[in-house]
């Protein structure tokens, strides 16, 4: 399994529309992806302006699959236009 955690920071004033856009993708990959075990989106509660995506993978064929949906590709623009700076990935084998 592969597990990735997306981080994402915005401007407190792009959350409602953030979340709108992140929710309809999380949705969307809960729906059709089989090879996605865990597709989430958390909201610190101590900074409003951080999010991340806590992703859980089969194997690399379902990374690339979700990355090659047309919801994830669909997504990108619209959450690029609400983020500031750089969106952060880690990437992590699991163990168990």
């Amino acid at each position: 399994m592969i597990a990735i955690i997306a981080t994402f920071t915005i401007n407190a004033e792009n959350a409602a529309a953030f979340e709108a856009v992140a929710g309809e993708l999380v949705k969307a990959t809960n729906a059709n992806e089989p090879g996605v075990q865990l597709y989430k989106l958390v909201h610190n509660a101590k900074d409003p302006t951080q999010y991340r995506m806590m992703e859980l993978y089969d194997d690399q064929a379902a990374v690339d699959a979700h990355m090659a949906s047309e919801w994830f590709k669909a997504a990108g623009p619209k959450l690029g236009g609400l983020i500031e700076g750089r969106m952060q990935l880690e990437r992590y084998a699991v163990i168990d």
